[in-house]
């Protein structure tokens, strides 16, 4: 992946140069220049998109190349669809639908939190999802609803770890102890699920996360654990309540339909099972950071207490948050004309599917 100038985007498609090897006929050769909001320690980027990319590069024989620009150095987080449109870059890796929600309101679904997960059921599930070919609506699928009515084709990628609840020290051995702290909320489920729990929250992107705790904006966060390192969080978290999976962050690979649909079956084919070959491996990379992380803050005195340790009366309120959290995100989705029970059972059932479980009344939708 070399780092060139950047080229001014002619159009939607990428125009393809012409490679031509002793009579044999000529080939189309793709470059894609890439942005990614990531930086380049971070477990997605380093456990997918990275290896994705060279996997590419090296099965279509240099066909497919790419530029990459991490950090938001190209476009910033959340303008990716923008960019896209543009043709300032060709690949959003990733593109971050949830800091959108009146965009992309249907992706927030893997936000909601489970009774059990884990990276790889998580990554599995999103996949079986932006893949599956139940009509939600219209006879339109999930994906065809959330990223076709933009032009976009959304590629899976790795999802993140579970979410949990992280302080800069603050306990929650009572309610009003819940009630008592700001917690930073990522995106409007877990605003929803912060409010249901009771805590006050502000919803920002995790890239101002390490400066508000620092001035003491916020006193923690929903975050996930595997994702601390990325960011320098192990120096901040004191204290973190586990055996709760509030969710998993929702992003996905993405281009434009047109320049999707430029590039020859062939090498789609190759760019699928790139997929295929390394969402597992980066499932894999955040488990491994989630037992390194918290061996390491348990080192410097961080705290770890699961949830079913609490005051009974604290874990019945985290816990019944979570269900009230599903209903409320249904009924938003409806009133908005998106099929939000659908989608709701739908997205239960692909869990279960792949080895997770939901909160007990979501069972009965």
């Amino acid at each position: 992946m070399n780092k060139g100038p950047i080229k001014a985007a002619c159009g939607a498609v990428l125009a393809a140069s012409m490679l031509a090897a002793s009579g044999a006929a000529l080939a189309e050769s793709f470059h894609f220049r890439v942005t990614s909001a990531l930086p380049p320690t971070h477990g997605l980027w380093v456990g997918f998109y990275k290896p994705w990319m060279e996997q590419v590069e090296a099965e279509s024989d240099g066909r497919i190349t790419f530029t990459a620009f991490v950090s938001g150095e190209l476009v910033r987080a959340a303008n990716e669809p923008d960019a896209l449109e543009q043709g300032t870059v060709h690949i959003a890796a990733p593109l971050l639908p949830s800091y959108d929600p009146s965009s992309f309101p249907m992706s927030e679904v893997a936000m909601l939190p489970l009774a059990k997960s884990s990276p790889h059921i998580g990554s599995r599930a999103w996949k079986a999802l932006i893949e599956s070919d139940v009509e939600l609506q219209d006879g339109k699928t999930f994906a065809e609803l959330e990223y076709g009515r933009h032009g976009l084709k959304g590629l899976p990628a790795t999802i993140s770890d579970e979410f949990s609840i992280s302080t800069t020290g603050q306990r929650f051995e009572s309610i009003s102890d819940l009630e008592g702290v700001t917690i930073r909320t990522p995106t409007r489920i877990h605003e929803i699920y912060a409010r249901k729990a009771g805590f006050n929250s502000i919803t920002m992107p995790v890239f101002d996360l390490f400066d508000a705790m620092s001035r003491g904006a916020v006193d923690g966060s929903l975050l996930f654990i595997s994702d601390w390192t990325g960011y320098g969080f192990e120096q901040l978290f004191e204290y973190t309540v586990t055996d709760l999976s509030l969710g998993h962050f929702s992003s996905l690979m993405g281009m434009t339909q047109a320049q999707w649909d430029a590039i020859p079956e062939d090498l789609q084919q190759i760019m699928l099972d790139a997929i295929d070959d390394n969402i597992d491996k980066g499932a894999d990379v955040w488990a491994e950071r989630r037992v390194s992380t918290i061996e390491e803050s348990k080192a410097q005195g961080g705290e770890f207490i699961s949830v079913h340790d609490l005051n009974p009366e604290v874990a019945e309120r985290l816990q019944s948050a979570m269900e009230e959290t599903w209903f409320e995100y249904i009924r938003i989705l409806e009133e908005q004309g998106a099929p939000g029970t659908e989608l709701a059972r739908l997205w239960r059932d692909i869990v279960i599917e792949h080895g997770g479980d939901v909160p007990e009344a979501i069972h009965d939708l």
